[in-house]
């Protein structure tokens, strides 16, 4: 969003109106990392919170408290300078994007003090400067003579402002006779996102939304919630890029074992040649010099060693390979609980997947134990409740702590999917209606609820186990029986 110092001039008239008068009551950094001013008016405690460095720099009025991380040094002198001093004025001096915040304080002796801080709102060169009587007290970014002959800004230098570009204009000037401090903005938006706005129409956006409005500190908040919410976004899909790596990662080892053990179980089953080769020499013994039968004999009992080996190694390699399809199921299954979980439910994948395989040595410490949400739940008109898990530990968690032995347990046969559990409070048989119900709504919360029929098992929750040093939501069942429903959603039944 632009802005140039005919929007920075109405910003600084809006947060005048808006803030003047109001008491520093601390400074520091939020937690995404920008500075903010803790401030007090009329009861209410607004926080002024500044992104210098952003592709827009931007100046915004929210709720919120200061983050508790290690402040830089500018930071604590900008709160150990304002603490308890009133924002006196705010003005755009000159016509550059700079905003001038005046503080004033006055001592029980009646002596007067007044520190300016200047927000250089320039995109990829922002600063923030605290001037006392002319002279920088203190700044976000110092310069030296040395690194900035033409315009040192550090600690005991005078301030001088920035320097004009060659030709300091605005985007568009002002109609005259309108008030670009009052009149509303021109607002541009396409799919419900803002682009631009400015004092007068703007041409480039025939396609776009427009509309009128007031204030522009509403319209930088918007602008800073659609950043953060991209951002959030895009850390989202770096964490689940980072999930399917892994998973793909521990799908290859494990197929290389699967190879690895094919191999053995052909050699082991090919090791009655070994036997037959031993007995031929045995048979043949008589036939060789004297000196010749040592040899023999030594290659004969090799034979057999091996013969032996390979045949003890056959258990073991149809147990590892048991494990292995536990495993790559285990994968198949974390894969596709990385593609549904939203933003919130990703800890709970990512905890998940750290416990496949050898990965669980190299985990990163656990995060703060969120608190617990309730469970997705339908009530159906016959009385039963239908509960469905959101995540790999959700699942768990509803399984093995909500559902009771005698509860009905349903899941889809072969397919990864939620866990879903169908309760009665007076322990009746659950009509056929809510099976199909719990069915349907398995058969959505799966990989295939794309399909038209898909097929799910149901069983009593007592016959559920946990599977043995795998994941948080992978199990066993038995005495199962199979429902082919059709998947509904809960939205679509309640």
């Amino acid at each position: 969003m632009l802005t140039d110092w005919v929007l920075i001039r109405r910003l600084g008239a809006e947060l005048q109106e808006r803030l003047r008068g109001a008491r520093v009551e601390d400074a520091g950094l939020l937690a995404d990392g920008r500075i903010a001013l803790t401030l007090r008016r009329r009861g209410a405690r607004p926080l002024l919170a500044i992104d210098l460095f952003a592709a827009s720099p931007l100046v915004t009025v929210e709720e919120g408290e200061l983050g508790i991380g290690i402040e830089p040094g500018f930071v604590r002198v900008l709160a150990r300078s304002l603490q308890g001093m009133t924002l006196a004025d705010v003005t755009s001096p000159g016509e550059d994007r700079l905003l001038r915040l005046t503080f004033a304080a006055r001592s029980r002796f009646g002596v007067g003090e007044r520190l300016d801080l200047y927000l250089e709102l320039v995109p990829r060169f922002g600063n923030a400067v605290l001037v006392k009587d002319g002279v920088v007290v203190a700044a976000r970014k110092e310069f030296t003579p040395g690194e900035n002959p033409r315009r040192p800004v550090h600690s005991g230098a005078r301030y001088v402002l920035p320097p004009l570009p060659p030709r300091a204009r605005t985007l568009a000037p002002p109609a005259a006779g309108t008030d670009a401090a009052a009149d509303p903005l021109f607002v541009y938006r396409r799919s419900g996102e803002l682009l631009q706005a400015y004092v007068v129409p703007m041409e480039g956006f025939d396609d776009a939304q427009l509309t009128r409005e007031a204030s522009l500190l509403a319209l930088f908040a918007e602008v800073r919630g659609q950043e953060t919410a991209r951002a959030g976004n895009q850390r989202a899909a770096a964490r689940r890029r980072a999930l399917f790596k892994r998973l793909d990662e521990r799908e290859r080892k494990l197929r290389a074992e699967v190879a690895a053990l094919a191999d053995k179980r052909v050699r082991a089953q090919q090791r009655e040649g070994l036997r037959s080769e031993g007995e031929q020499i045995f048979a043949t013994l008589h036939l060789l010099a004297e000196g010749a039968r040592d040899a023999a004999k030594e290659r004969a009992a090799k034979l057999f060693s091996e013969y032996k080996k390979r045949g003890k190694s056959l258990p073991h390699v149809e147990t590892r390979e048991r494990a292995i399809a536990a495993g790559l199921e285990a994968v198949e299954t974390l894969r596709w609980e990385s593609e549904r979980a939203n933003d919130d439910d990703l800890d709970a994948v990512e905890a998940a997947v750290a416990q496949l395989g050898p990965q669980r040595a190299e985990r990163k410490p656990e995060r703060a134990p969120k608190r617990k949400r309730a469970p997705l739940e339908l009530r159906t008109r016959s009385g039963s409740r239908i509960l469905v898990g959101r995540s790999p530990l959700e699942n768990a968690d509803l399984t093995f702590r909500v559902a009771r032995p005698n509860d009905l347990w349903f899941h889809t046969r072969g397919i990864p999917g939620a866990h879903v559990i169908l309760a009665r409070d007076d322990r009746a048989p659950a009509p056929g209606e809510d099976l199909e119900l719990a069915a349907s709504l398995a058969a959505f919360y799966s990989r295939a609820k794309g399909s038209t029929a898909v097929p799910v098992d149901y069983t009593l929750r007592k016959h559920v186990r946990k599977r043995r040093a795998a994941p948080p939501g992978l199990v066993w069942y038995t005495d199962a029986k199979t429902i082919l429903a059709e998947p509904k959603s809960l939205d679509s039944v309640s």
